[in-house]
């Protein structure tokens, strides 16, 4: 008589294929991830005097707030 060959889920090697899987997953979002917030980081840490020299100021713009008496024409 013929020995019966197993299937995956007989066994086991189904879970650990599938435990396998879903640690490539995570682990490749995880390093996408941190990519990411390095790339932003670096770019703003490149851009950020770009960005003050560039940006638009208002002609009257100062660091003191506008408070005073308003003198009322009649």
């Amino acid at each position: 008589m013929r020995k019966l060959i197993p299937t995956l889920a007989q066994s086991g090697l189904l879970a650990v294929l599938l435990q396998r899987q879903r640690y490539k997953v995570i682990e490749l979002a995880q390093r996408r991830a941190h990519r990411k917030h390095t790339r932003a980081a670096l770019w703003n840490a490149l851009t950020w005097p770009y960005r003050t020299l560039r940006t638009p100021t208002f002609v009257d713009d100062s660091a003191e707030p506008f408070v005073g008496n308003v003198t009322r024409q009649t």
